[in-house]
């Protein structure tokens, strides 16, 4: 009968793990409204996290600057002649012209180094743009399409995670049933 406790000790550890792991991944997204005082982290701090995902994605992910270095000669170059094409004149038929006006608009949009100017990019995008448009989509999500979304994103992390508590708990389960009391 004392060989029982390397299978049960395993088995309740592995479930308490388990189930400690699965209602803490819950707990970041429910109760999505305050009961008994408690709210689940996202609900909670919905705004909060959309500000710091904003500023995080303005300052290391997408900001004017970065913009700025995407924009290179050859884009505003096509553009410029998808631009010209778009609005034919019969002016444009003239080679030297249309030439000119191309080398005099690339002149005004690109800096010496071939990147988009810095001052139209910063007149036309300014800096906190970003992070207000982030901070922004992820305010209008609803808790159960942010929740989607985060797990989506996730993948097989969180199931991971769960699992990972189950395992654990196995693990220190076995330990248990060799410790001789």
């Amino acid at each position: 009968m004392d060989y029982l406790r390397f299978f049960i000790y395993p088995i309740v550890g592995s479930l308490l793990g388990f189930i400690t792991n699965f209602i803490a991944i819950k707990l970041l997204f429910r109760p999505k409204k305050k009961r008994l005082g408690i709210q689940g982290l996202l609900p909670k701090r919905q705004s909060e996290l959309a500000e710091r995902a904003g500023s995080i994605v303005n300052e290391y992910l997408v900001n004017s600057e970065e913009i700025r270095r995407k924009i290179d000669r050859d884009k505003l170059h096509q553009s410029i002649e998808k631009f010209l094409e778009k609005n034919k004149v019969k002016l444009w038929d003239i080679p030297i012209l249309k030439s000119t006006i191309k080398t005099i608009i690339s002149s005004l949009f690109l800096d010496r180094d071939g990147y988009f100017n810095r001052n139209i990019i910063e007149a036309i995008i300014d800096e906190g743009m970003v992070s207000r448009i982030v901070e922004q989509k992820i305010n209008e999500f609803d808790i159960t399409a942010l929740e989607a979304l985060i797990k989506k994103a996730s993948g097989p992390e969180i199931n991971f995670i769960i699992f990972s508590g189950a395992a654990l708990g196995f693990i220190i389960g076995l330990a248990e049933a060799f410790i001789i009391f």
